[in-house]
């Protein structure tokens, strides 16, 4: 699925399966186009369009749609908006996910009809083009994102540009987790709610001038349209701009407007344009919630005003149960309640503080628009009306980072079920569809009363239900994970409910605590660890850790213990790894030789170190752990060394898995352990290209000489194993292998 969403199009097109084999090899390809955005970080990245491939030493074109060139400031600080350029760099397909929860890219970058990567290009030439309107627009943006930064605080102008252009790159990582936490993110976005209040400003507007409708309606849409080159077009606004040009051509035509249809033509032209939207989480988000207004929510609010109507004869009757909730609460709840699986779906939590903050921040959000807006306009003209124009902008933005300051700190802020099955989503809209029609049918009855209270008894244990559905731990199993994290180790032990982490750490993938570790965490509805246990103190078992012990301090993740062997008290990363621990409220322990430890229905020995032992080098002192679960032993050796091998062997259990010691190295592993422990599967969590050679060749053949089957992280990504009394179930995350 993942590789037909990463390129459905691209099958179909000119370039074919050539192309997509050069990026699977990262060969050297010259790719020209025309430059339609570009954005300037820690690296400038630079879009093209109308793009072809160029291989090296031939003449022939690969027509493809669009690429990303992501490379140096300095090598692309020459080029813009507009120009016709010819860049030569290395082709690379958008990543695919390696672990459960990770982020595809490749489904991303699809929706944006981007289809591959060129890496550290070269400008082979460029030329200016035509820039035409929309170069004119672009040049517009640019000038108002000036103004932005006259006007605000480096915060409060990010936010901005980030409401009126959809530009988030100069939003902090801060900012955007305040939003996250306080679920009004999308305000962040260029979402239909954008669109749609400026349509009904522009058509408002055009109409009280008093001009004809034929005018101000093709005004309106043409004033649309150009906001839509100007922010780049994305999908939402895509999508609200195809239904208002409906409802502005159903006016012109005489024809009523229905919503519904409306949606429908638009998502069959969008699909037409570029079929891999089906897969893409915002495009899916933005469609269920137009559905949830225009079915759910109306219907809802169709059957409580029937509730509600004066029968004959009879005084009209005081208001009680779900009719006595003001409306505008009843749709934000109802709205909740209609898109969670979806949202659930695509980013397995969301802000239960969101519900109550979005009725405060929407309202306002046409106030911040607007504010914001001609502050921005008005400031090139003189920047001191400009300031006295935006400052209701300014107050509001503040009180907005309040919301997400106070949200994030809040035990109850977010809620992470996880993510949940197919036919979980399908079973929960379809007791949607059944209760709203049961309620159609009860208020024909005759008898209010009847109807209102079990109308009532129904919205209650619908809810119930429907939360049960969603809160229900339907990834959680009784099973381990080697998380694939490219040069580390990151393993997940789940059982009876209860969650251990066992180092987490890369040397190859940055911030892999951010990218991996939690992820898969929020994926598996985890949001309590039991214990982070360390084996050592390197840094490609550690620095993940870091990141995990700073997001518990946000709220949504519990860290109840960090344990690690006695000697890392007295080591800078150790003190490091308690101060964060301690701010995480987490315990921290020391532990030796002879401890126990219990998760669920499994159990772990401390086989290694006692305090006995001086360790002088942080491999040579590498916790040694053996789980057993259901009587199968799972044993982690972190990165001990042979020598350290042959000391522990009368302590070693038989074992029927092992996590191979330091990545697969030669110093590791040696044919006396593996009598010893004799393994029937062994996993391997290396990076596929590193400099060590892990894993070492002479290391496979022993394990391959013991009749060991062997399993590598950087080969199927995250490795599952699942027990079930003595079978033993193995699944890799990319090859699916059994």
């Amino acid at each position: 699925m993942t590789d037909w969403c990463g390129g459905s199009w691209l099958w179909k097109s000119p370039a074919g399966k050539e192309s997509w084999q050069w990026a699977e090899q990262e060969q050297s390809i010259q790719a020209e186009g025309v430059v339609y955005r570009i954005e300037k970080d820690t690296r400038t990245m630079i879009y093209l369009k109308k793009t072809i491939l160029i291989r090296s030493g031939s003449s022939k074109k690969y027509p493809i749609r669009n690429i990303k060139c992501t490379g140096k400031k300095e090598a692309l600080n020459s080029l813009r908006e507009g120009m016709r350029v010819r860049l030569e760099g290395t082709l690379a397909l958008p990543e695919l996910p390696r672990n459960p929860g990770q982020f595809n890219r490749r489904v991303y970058e699809s929706g944006k009809k981007i289809d591959f990567y060129l890496e550290d290009p070269a400008i082979v030439w460029s030329k200016e083009g035509s820039s035409g309107s929309t170069g004119m627009l672009r040049a517009w943006r640019e000038e108002i994102k000036k103004r932005c930064k006259w006007l605000y605080p480096d915060t409060e102008a990010g936010i901005l540009e980030a409401m009126l252009f959809g530009e988030k790159s100069e939003l902090t990582a801060e900012v955007k987790g305040f939003y996250q936490a306080a679920g009004i993110s999308h305000v962040l976005a260029i979402s239909g709610l954008h669109i749609s209040l400026l349509a009904l400003a522009t058509a408002g507007i055009l109409r009280r001038l008093g001009l004809p409708m034929p005018v101000w309606v093709l005004l309106s849409v043409g004033v649309l349209c150009g906001y839509g080159i100007l922010i780049g077009q994305p999908t939402t606004a895509v999508r609200a701009l195809l239904m208002f040009c409906v409802l502005q051509g159903g006016r012109l035509l005489g024809r009523s407007y229905d919503l519904l249809s409306a949606l429908a033509f638009a998502g069959i032209l969008m699909l037409l344009d570029n079929p891999d939207l089906v897969a893409d989480g915002g495009c899916k988000l933005s469609f269920c919630a137009v559905i949830g207004v225009g079915w759910y929510v109306s219907e809802k609010q169709k059957i409580f005003r029937g509730l509600g109507k004066k029968e004959k004869g009879k005084k009209k009757e005081k208001k009680s149960g779900v009719r006595a909730i003001p409306e505008h609460i009843r749709t934000g709840w109802y709205l909740w309640m209609f898109t969670l699986p979806v949202m659930l779906d695509t980013f397995y939590q969301v802000s239960v503080a969101g519900i109550l903050w979005n009725l405060v921040v929407i309202p306002l959000l046409p106030i911040v628009i607007a504010s914001g807006g001609m502050g921005v306009l008005l400031a090139g003209w003189n920047v001191l009306l400009g300031s006295v124009a935006g400052s209701p902008a300014y107050g509001l933005l503040k009180v907005y980072q309040w919301i997400g300051q106070i949200s994030e700190k809040l035990p109850v802020g977010m809620w992470t079920p996880g993510q949940p099955p197919k036919i979980v989503i399908a079973v929960y809209y379809l007791v949607m569809i059944v209760v709203v029609l049961v309620e159609k049918q009860m208020i024909k009855s005759e008898n209010r009363w009847k109807k209102g209270k079990i109308c009532l008894a129904l919205e209650l244990c619908s809810m119930v239900l429907l939360l049960s559905m969603m809160a229900h731990p339907w990834q959680q199993r009784e099973q381990i994970t080697f998380l694939d994290v490219g040069q580390g180790d990151a393993s997940l032990l789940q059982s009876g409910g209860q969650a251990l982490l066992l180092d987490g750490g890369s040397t190859s993938q940055k911030k892999v605590g951010t990218y991996v570790i939690l992820p898969y965490l929020k994926q598996q509805g985890i949001s309590c660890l039991e214990a982070v246990v360390l084996t050592h103190t390197d840094q490609d078992h550690i620095n993940g850790v870091m990141e995990v012990l700073e997001e518990g301090e946000k709220g949504w993740l519990t860290v109840k213990h960090l344990l690690y062997p006695c000697w890392m008290e007295e080591t800078e990363q150790g003190r490091e790894l308690q101060k964060l621990a301690k701010e995480a409220g987490a315990s921290c322990q020391g532990i030796r030789a002879g401890d126990q430890l219990e998760l669920g229905n499994a159990e772990a020995a401390v086989i290694y170190p006692g305090d006995e032992e001086t360790v002088t080098e942080p491999n040579a002192g590498s916790l040694v752990l053996c789980w057993e679960w259901a009587g199968v032993r799972t044993l982690f050796t972190g990165d001990l060394p042979e020598e350290k091998e042959r000391e522990l062997l009368q302590k070693l259990p038989a074992c029927e898995i092992l996590q191979v010691g330091h990545h697969g190295s030669a110093t590791s592993t040696c044919q006396e352990f593996l009598d010893r422990v004799q393994p029937s599967l062994a996993v391997i969590s290396c990076a596929l290209t590193n400099r060590y050679g892990h894993p070492a060749p002479d290391t496979v053949e022993r394990l391959e000489k013991n009749g060991c089957e062997i399993r590598y992280t950087m080969k199927g990504g995250a490795v599952t194993v699942r027990q079930r009394g003595k079978e033993i179930r193995v699944e890799e995350y990319v090859t699916g292998g059994q």
